[in-house]
């Protein structure tokens, strides 16, 4: 696996809340150029309230939250889409991410070190922590941050050593709340799996298992996975027709029945209209 594809799958944890329509030119998404002016002048009233709030880990949270949106909604579907037509540009805006994504990670690590005294050395040691329910969204956005460093990187190894973190932290969410947010976590667990570097002869069955779990409870609904699995599973395995066959389902599920998911489908529809659009380019035969 190369550098570039490592990261990858990652971009199921987090899928854009704020888009809802793209094109395949330079001018990539209807509304992206006003969001990505108007959006960050939120990032200064985060600030402030961490500054007026350090002790309160929820503001760290949020801020975290924003960034990592942002970061991935709209920063990186540009940066994936410019990489093919303008180079330059497109490393701009995975520069761009990463240094979003960095202080995301860093808000997270300050918020879960104010819950859990020296938290990052036990992370670091995969130390057991009695986390708590209410833990599972940091321990879910840290690890979204952490996940788009190394995507938004393209695979650096300074960022590829959070790969067990990330791994850690979503196992001890999930032990906590399995189904959180209609199977988010295990969306970002069949991502893990996707990307493993361990060599486990496991890996693709536990993704494929976790791909499973996070359909059922999203009812069916969560477009991601779908598309996470065509371009991360399918493509590897240089299997055209099970990419088809995922595409398909993508863009045949109703974005109207879940209402929770609406804005998150959207998004990932677009992305499986793009792919479609490069079947030549990735696969050989």
């Amino acid at each position: 696996m190369t550098n570039a594809k490592i990261g990858k799958a990652s971009l199921v944890i987090f899928i854009s809340l704020f888009l809802s329509a793209c094109s395949s030119n330079k001018d990539l998404m209807f509304g992206a150029n006003v969001a990505e002016y108007a959006i960050p002048i939120s990032f200064k009233s985060h600030e402030k309230k961490i500054k007026n709030d350090s002790l309160n880990p929820a503001v760290y949270l949020n801020a975290s939250k924003s960034l990592t949106q942002y970061s991935y909604g709209i920063l990186m579907e540009k940066a994936d889409r410019l990489m093919y037509v303008d180079y330059y540009s497109a490393r701009d805006y995975y520069s761009e991410s990463l240094n979003l994504f960095l202080t995301s990670r860093s808000y997270m690590m300050q918020a879960l070190s104010l819950r859990y005294s020296d938290f990052e050395s036990k992370m670091m040691k995969k130390e057991s922590v009695n986390f708590k329910i209410d833990d599972v969204p940091y321990l879910y956005w840290l690890s979204g941050s952490m996940a788009g460093s190394i995507q938004a990187s393209q695979g650096d190894p300074e960022h590829l050593i959070d790969l067990t973190n990330i791994r850690w932290l979503l196992e001890n969410a999930i032990v906590l709340d399995p189904s959180w947010e209609k199977g988010s976590l295990y969306a970002a667990m069949m991502s893990v799996y996707l990307n493993d570097l361990s060599g486990d002869q496991d890996s693709e069955r536990k993704a494929l298992e976790y791909f499973e779990l996070a359909d059922r409870a999203a009812n069916g609904y969560n477009i991601g996975i779908y598309v996470t699995l065509a371009e991360s599973f399918a493509v590897s395995k240089q299997d055209k027709s099970y990419f088809l066959e995922l595409i398909d389902k993508a863009l045949t599920i109703d974005i109207s029945k879940d209402k929770d998911m609406k804005q998150a489908n959207k998004l990932s529809k677009l992305r499986a209209k793009w792919l479609l659009t490069r079947v030549d380019e990735l696969f050989y035969m």
